[in-house]
């Protein structure tokens, strides 16, 4: 029977663990503990605590408990590794996580003494490019079809792992070697940042809840993309913020990279199919229901989970309510709906579903979203206001600009029901210094109600360019506003 275990970097194996700050996640087999290729676990998850707080670890043990539960005799690390056993880890492997620091193309493995010591995975590239570390391995170094051929699902959880740099893109090196499912991030992605003993099992929030909310999913048989929404909604409902998961991508070289399923693990199921994209409809009640099961959501209360015969998937509360729905996006055609014509429908939509929608919400984010290739999506998002600031419900609607169809929809809401800031925005920036150390880097301070009154200071160190061969160096730090306590720190 398959258990959970995790690995510290010397390679010793214990019983999984939790923990994390902003990392890449992919299965990874030992290459120090099994003697080889052959004998590699089929799954292996790696992360740590680094040195500037950034605390993956509860990724890492609660996604190995996943997918030891689906059937994958899966190790987990949670004090990193090097990048030798981690490019080794990868051959034969059918899960391959990766949770930590990351840019484009590059990924932290395990830290050094100095930078230039730190474990990097890199993507790879034809290009010549003078590399400042000297612990480096390239996913391009896979023999194409062979060494990561049976490996179902890579996961990246990191900044800007989908985008190019100068040592490659991930998700084309991991196409081209023959991974059928690889999740991305386009942007900033925010771990727990923890002081040095924190126990793994105090870091269950942030990006460390948004894997452990994925593993959950991803256990009930739903698609990777399924599971990728569900967790993004259910960390909204949590802390009213997505952390930046929200913008993750899938590439793989199955035909439906979104559409892999984690579960079951065994041999002689599909390895995915090819769902049609969702139809517009204005309501959840015009929708023909096929299937229905129960599931826990974000708060632990019960919700229903519900198929229809249209191709969406959604969770309804006790109350009747949804809390969210995700369907297919097209891939091919033209686009036929503006911005504004977009903005519209999705604006529709949420006033047909959602009690209390209406003129006094304030629309925060209207862009374009990508998360599977080829699709044309519209990503629209509102919140309430009370006295001028953002309040404790939001509204997201992803939009296909080809059909009108809605895509993906979720309506979390928190749990605070008045807005008092006692503490100033310049008390909150002084708490932030303190806590941070820092006293020089320009602060963004931002006031809003979720489940309390809170200021978000945000410090962002970011690189001016990925010839820097840097990670981002981001931290944000919530207080509340009634006290001025420090309700979480986290780091990108």
């Amino acid at each position: 029977m398959a258990h959970s275990r995790t690995g510290g970097g010397s390679g010793g194996v214990t019983r999984a663990l939790r923990g994390g700050l902003a990392l890449t996640l992919a299965g990874v087999a030992s290459a120090t503990l099994l003697s080889s290729p052959s004998q590699a676990a089929s799954g292996v998850n790696i992360g740590q605590r680094y040195n500037d707080g950034l605390d993956s670890r509860y990724s890492v043990t609660s996604f190995t408990s996943a997918a030891n539960a689906m059937g994958y005799d899966t190790l987990g690390y949670t004090g990193g590794r090097s990048a030798t056993n981690t490019f080794n880890d990868g051959t034969g492997a059918a899960v391959l996580g990766l949770f930590g620091h990351a840019n484009a193309g590059i990924f932290q493995t395990d830290e050094g003494p100095t930078d230039a010591e730190d474990a990097i995975l890199a993507a790879g590239t034809a290009t010549d490019v003078v590399s400042p570390y000297a612990n480096l391995r390239f996913v391009s170094e896979y023999f194409p079809y062979v060494e990561v051929d049976d490996m179902r699902l890579m996961v990246l959880a990191g900044c800007y792992t989908s985008l190019n740099g100068p040592w490659g893109n991930f998700n084309d090196a991991a196409v081209s070697r023959g991974v059928d499912s690889v999740i991305s991030f386009s942007g900033l992605v925010y771990f727990p940042a923890t002081s040095s003993g924190t126990s793994i099992g105090l870091t269950n929030y942030s990006g460390n809840y948004f894997w452990d909310r994925f593993g959950y999913h991803t256990k009930t048989g739903v698609t990777i993309s399924t599971a990728l929404y569900r967790a993004r909604t259910d960390l909204v409902a949590k802390e009213g913020s997505a952390g930046g998961w929200n913008n993750y991508v899938i590439r793989g070289a199955v035909g439906n990279p979104a559409d892999v399923r984690l579960k079951p693990a065994g041999n002689g199921e599909p390895l995915n199919s090819q769902p049609l994209a969702a139809l517009p409809f204005t309501t959840f009640s015009r929708l023909t229901p096929t299937a229905s099961t129960t599931t826990e959501g974000p708060d632990g209360a019960e919700l229903t989970d519900v198929t229809t015969a249209e191709g969406i998937q959604y969770r309804q509360r006790q109350d009747g309510t949804v809390l969210d729905a995700v369907g297919t996006a097209s891939t091919e055609g033209e686009v036929t709906l503006s911005a504004a014509e977009a903005r519209t429908a999705a604006q529709d939509f949420a006033k047909a579903n959602v009690p209390g929608f209406g003129a006094d919400w304030r629309l925060v984010t209207d862009e374009t979203t990508s998360h599977i290739e080829g699709d044309a999506v519209r990503l629209l998002r509102w919140r309430t206001v009370v006295d001028g600031r953002d309040a404790a419900r939001e509204v997201t609607v992803e939009l296909d600009r080809r059909t009108g169809a809605v895509v993906s929809f979720s309506a979390a809401r928190g749990t605070a029901d008045s807005a008092a800031f006692p503490v100033t925005a310049e008390q909150a920036e002084a708490t932030a210094r303190e806590l941070t150390g820092d006293r020089t880097t320009a602060a963004t301070v931002v006031a809003d109600t979720w489940n309390a009154s809170r200021w978000t200071v945000t410090f962002d160190r970011a690189p001016t360019g990925w010839s820097e061969a840097r990670v981002p160096d981001a931290d944000r730090v919530e207080i509340d506003a009634r006290t001025g306590e420090v309700l979480s720190r986290t780091t990108a």
